[in-house]
């Protein structure tokens, strides 16, 4: 019998680290059934890399909302702290994580280790280090615009940490375009949409209701890809299929009639 090369004994030790990442970590439901439905094991995968990409670049902050979503999510199954790997810049460029918003989003401040780099690099050190980490349930990186450290290397050296200690790696990309192949279990790319009309004496008008995107599924290692309009459930803190209007004109209230008020003082008062 012909002995193995050393290049079949890597592919047959890459896939079976690949089932073994399958196998031993669990899937957490993101709430929606639609999502669930399109993953494998029924929920997005812990114990591997996930990847995050706008559709455009003032996507960006609509995508850092969904991501934190997702971490929720996580969290809400998982023990442990969560490091947040950042640009030395974002908070600057892109503004700093609130932490009453990260309250909204199910998001417990106190669980989060927040770390700056100056580079992506740096970025992707922090987050290899964090995935060994046995107190972190996950680790979130925020790469710069067009780094170029990140390729297929650095993303199969994030995700074979993530197998072998459980953490999940989630990393949000700037890009709109991936431009190079990756190890990342799913990639999803992310574009805000309008929120939903909110009840207003007795009709219906815009307002800033729950937040919403708009959802791509693009790479689904073992699934199927998707996309959908996806919303925001305070009370349950985790995600929604958005109802979608066909005419979402006709829902508003018919416009009333303007009420002439005289600028007098006594004008003023009568209408207040």
């Amino acid at each position: 019998m012909k002995p193995k090369t050393d290049f079949q004994k890597l592919r047959q030790r890459i896939t079976e680290q690949e089932r073994r990442t399958l196998e031993s970590w669990p899937s957490v439901s993101l709430g929606a059934p639609a999502l669930d439905h399109k993953l494998p094991g029924g929920g997005l995968a812990a114990g591997t890399l996930h990847e995050f990409l706008p559709a455009t670049p003032g996507d960006l902050a609509a995508l850092a909302g969904f991501s934190l979503g997702v971490l929720a999510q996580l969290l809400r199954v998982q023990t442990g702290f969560v490091l947040l790997a950042l640009p030395g810049f974002h908070a600057f460029r892109e503004g700093a994580f609130y932490p009453v918003g990260l309250t909204a989003l199910g998001c417990d401040p106190d669980r989060l280790v927040q770390l700056r780099a100056p580079k992506g690099e740096n970025v992707l050190w922090a987050m290899e280090e964090g995935l060994e980490n046995p107190a972190l349930a996950a680790v979130v990186g925020v790469l710069p615009n067009n780094d170029r450290a990140y390729d297929f290397t650095a993303s199969r050296r994030l995700a074979m940490r993530a197998a072998a200690s459980g953490v999940t790696a989630l990393l949000i990309r700037s890009q709109r375009t991936p431009g190079n192949a990756t190890a990342a279990q799913t990639r999803w790319r992310i574009a805000a949409a309008p929120s939903e009309e909110q009840p207003w004496a007795g009709g219906r008008m815009p307002g800033l209701g729950a937040p919403q995107w708009q959802v791509q599924l693009t790479k689904s290692k073992n699934g199927a890809l998707g996309e959908w309009r996806v919303r925001w459930d305070d009370e349950t803190f985790s995600f929604r299929l958005a109802a979608v209007l066909a005419d979402r004109a006709a829902s508003r209230a018919p416009a009333q009639p303007a009420v002439a008020v005289s600028r007098t003082p006594r004008g003023w008062a009568a209408a207040s």
